[in-house]
Parts: C-alpha cells; structure tokens; sequence
C-alpha cells in the first residue's frame, strides 16, 4: 500500500503521521498525572504498557475510556520479534504511547528497545515528561546534584556486584541506586566495605502515603536493617562519591588500616592493591613491601 508521507491509510481511514509518544507515569501517588498525560492517553490510538494494570488505574481515576485491543503489553523478556510486532502497530497507527509501570518509560525498562527500533524505522519519537523516582530520591537526599550518574539495578551475582561496586568506588559523582528489600541489607554491607563509610540517602514509597527518606551513613543504614527495620517497596538508593584525589601524605597505618578494611570485605588482593593505588598516591612496590610488613613507608 503506497503511503503519502504525511499521511497514511488504514482500512479507509485517513491517519496522521505516526507518532510514538514516550510517556512518564505517576510513580505512586495518581494526582501527579499530568494534563498533557491524559490528553496523550485520550488522543492514542494505541497503547503499550510495561504493566496493563497500571496504566487502567490511570484509565479509571481519570474515566478514560479505550476500545477492547487498544492497550497491548510489553515486557522485558520479549524477543526481537515481539518488538518488531510493536514497531509494526506503530507504524500503522497515528498516536501510540509508551508506558512503564511507572516513572519514565526505558529507565530500568524494557521500553528502550521499542524506542530505539521506532527510532531506527524513522518513526517520529517525542515525549511527555513527568515523575521519575531516581532524580526525586536525589533531589531529596540532600547530597550533590551537580554531577550524578545513575546505575539502577546491580548484578545479582556476588562476583559481577563486586566487581561493579570496585569499578564504581572512586567516582566523585553522587551515585543512584535501585534494590528490592530483600537485597538492601546485603548491598548496603557491600558497599561499605568497598566504599568505606559514606554518606548515603535511603528513599522508598516516594509520592505514597508511607513515604521514607533516611539520611545517614552506609554503616548507620546497614546496622538499622541488620537490627530489624523492615522495609517493603522498591528502593532508590543515593550514595555520595569519592571526595578526595590521590593522597600524598600517609603513614604506613594508613595504608594497613585500608587493606585490612577491604580484605574483610572478601576482596582480592589484586583488586585491593588497584583500590589502594587509587586512593594514596603510592607505587605498586612500596604498596606490596608495607602490606606484607617487609618495609616501612619513612
């Protein structure tokens, strides 16, 4: 079927060029939809949803009424074809949008992929921006916001975490973290043990009626969970980055205390030797000679 490329015919019926719109969906409290939100979800002839549920509470708050196939869903574990079904509707379709569970679609979100092969089919993308629960953890955690870098989910494995949190460890950007409640305690101890005691903002609930922000440290936060605070909800978790640039002036205490920190963290000792040289401004020799007791740094 040959296509104006302005306009397209489905079935006799002239359609606008189409559009995906990429919309940001409250992350708990519903009166923080937006008007152009309803106005998009009104307007859309097709509707893709990370999580049907959620966006019919939206439907049903607000009275929006769509026809039976209009709200189709997507979920991560969809192959490349599923994706390209999408792509296809879209295609054929004037006004479709996009919606995650909840925040902005493609943070954390299987989403990007639609995006990106709307994107790569020349499919005009915009969006309607609105809640996200990463930058409203960090506005409210009090640390830098000048320079942050978001890292949402960790590994799940203990040696990719690991490996993850030692490539992490001297940033000086204020760092975004998602985790569940049945993972923090673990992940906060990690932490403290590669990061050492930094200060840290838990955020959970945010928007909802049990709303949580803690500002304290990571030992502090993992001590409080350890002591049984229960947590429920999904986490955002702030922690501030590495403050100082390699120090000159050390004792050779200095350099005990740390490598005695990191190797009851159950790290290896090659990745401790690259963890010190980063923090002290020490060669690799005199580092191994202070480490084994054979020297001492004058």
């Amino acid at each position: 079927m040959q296509k104006d490329p302005k306009n397209q015919t489905v079935s006799g019926k002239i359609l606008q060029e189409p559009v995906l719109y990429v919309c940001a969906t409250p992350i708990g409290n519903l009166s923080d939809t937006s008007f152009r939100l309803l106005e998009a979800l009104k307007s859309a002839d097709l509707i893709i949803a990370e999580d049907t549920r959620s966006v019919r509470n939206i439907f049903s708050r607000y009275d929006i009424k769509k026809p039976a196939g209009s709200v189709i869903s997507y979920q991560d574990y969809a192959g490349p074809a599923k994706t390209q079904n999408i792509v296809e509707k879209i295609k054929n379709t004037g006004i479709s949008c996009l919606v995650s569970e909840s925040g902005m679609p493609a943070i954390q979100d299987p989403g990007y992929k639609i995006i990106r092969s709307c994107i790569e089919n020349g499919i005009k993308v915009s969006v309607v921006p609105g809640p996200n629960a990463a930058i409203s953890a960090l506005v409210l955690s009090g640390l830098p916001t000048d320079s942050f870098l978001f890292i949402g989910f960790l590994p799940k494995t203990a040696a990719k975490r690991k490996e993850k949190l030692l490539e992490l460890a001297y940033l000086s950007y204020t760092m975004i973290f998602y985790e569940s409640p049945l993972r923090i305690a673990g992940l906060l101890e990690e932490m403290a043990g590669v990061f050492g005691n930094r200060q840290a903002c838990l955020a959970r609930e945010i928007t909802k009626i049990y709303e949580e922000v803690i500002r304290s440290n990571l030992d502090k936060l993992s001590a409080m969970i350890a002591n049984g605070k229960i947590l429920k909800g999904e986490i955002v978790l702030i922690v501030e980055g590495y403050k100082k640039g390699p120090v000159k002036d050390f004792e050779s205490s200095d350099i005990i205390k740390e490598f005695a920190r990191l190797s009851a963290a159950n790290i290896d000792r090659k990745d401790i030797f690259k963890i010190i040289q980063s923090k002290y401004d020490i060669d690799r020799q005199t580092l191994y000679n202070i480490t084994t007791g054979k020297s001492r740094k004058p």
